[in-house]
């Protein structure tokens, strides 16, 4: 149809879908710091991280009198993209795109991550649906390992399964097994998708 998407962010609590905005550059979210000030921080000890590394998005409201808000922890996950101008002329900080949610964490053998990390990987192969879940079992001789289950019309051919197996690798850190499912063979509940099911404590 010949419609551009630009991403937007904001929630509730700061007033809604107008705490910053994509321009035509595409080169990171415009933060309104007039109005808005964000800080990235540590999830755990909630200190500061330096710009680019990713954190937790702390927004503090500069000009809200009903309901101000100070450090206030939105729980996503983005990182500074930079505080240089951008081509489009502005001069604010921008942020990242959101890479997901703290409480969405997943720690597997002390790797910390995020579904959305491998959600973007997955989403580079053509081959392979939008659909995919985590599925972290324990194996009575090799311990905790990670399924990650994708679905697919045909069966993954082996440069595919490598591809991918080597960017989780090199980007999370994971050494994971790739279950190919027919498509519709994931579970699609009605209300939010279930990514990831953690079977490590399920002694039944």
């Amino acid at each position: 149809m010949g419609l551009r998407a630009f991403d937007l962010i904001g929630m509730t609590e700061t007033g809604g879908p107008g705490m910053g905005i994509e321009c035509e550059a595409r080169d990171g979210i415009h933060v309104w710091d007039d109005h808005y000030l964000p800080e990235i921080v540590d999830p755990v000890s909630e200190r500061p991280v330096p710009d680019g590394t990713a954190g937790e998005l702390v927004v503090t409201t500069l000009t809200r009198q009903g309901l101000p808000l100070v450090r206030y922890r939105t729980h996503d996950v983005t990182r500074i993209h930079s505080r240089e101008p951008c081509r489009c002329g502005r001069t604010g900080v921008r942020l990242d795109r959101f890479q997901g949610r703290t409480d969405d964490m997943v720690i597997f053998k002390g790797v910390n991550f995020y579904p959305r990390q491998v959600e973007q990987l997955l989403l580079r192969h053509a081959s392979l649906d939008h659909e995919y879940q985590l599925r972290l079992e324990v194996d009575p001789e090799r311990g905790e390992r990670l399924v990650i289950c994708v679905e697919s019309v045909t069966d993954l051919d082996r440069g595919t399964e490598e591809r991918l197996r080597q960017e989780l690798r090199d980007y999370l850190s994971l050494s994971a097994e790739i279950r190919r499912l027919p498509l519709g063979e994931i579970p699609r509940p009605q209300g939010k998708a279930v990514r990831v099911l953690d079977r490590r404590t399920d002694r039944s």
